[in-house]
């Protein structure tokens, strides 16, 4: 009698845990604080939900999974690496255009 109870909350414990996983898509927001410019917040809802990107299209290939494994600046992203992979004016706006700055840095 008492395996199907242990069975059951085993059970509703990985439902639970799942579901509370499934309400934040990704890693949420990230905020990056550049030197010498207005932060950037970046939404995994806006690129995964909105515009339907899967996570492995930037994990691994773009990105570490870990925030800060990396040394992200405006110039390496304007030569094409980091969001700059997309973000070139033909996938997405262009870091580039400077009337785009704002759509980042807020």
């Amino acid at each position: 009698m008492k395996k199907p109870a242990v069975l059951f909350a085993v059970a509703l414990s990985l439902v639970l845990s799942g579901s509370a996983l499934a309400q934040k898509v990704g890693g949420g927001d990230l905020t990056f604080t550049p030197k010498n410019a207005k932060p950037v917040v970046f939404s995994h809802k806006k690129h995964v939900t909105e515009h339907g990107l899967k996570c492995t299209g930037c994990h691994y290939q773009i990105f570490a999974m870990a925030q800060g494994s990396y040394k992200m600046n405006m110039d390496k992203i304007t030569k094409g690496d980091f969001c700059g992979k997309c973000h070139n004016g033909g996938k997405a706006f262009d870091v580039k255009d400077k009337k785009n700055c704002t759509r980042c840095h807020r």
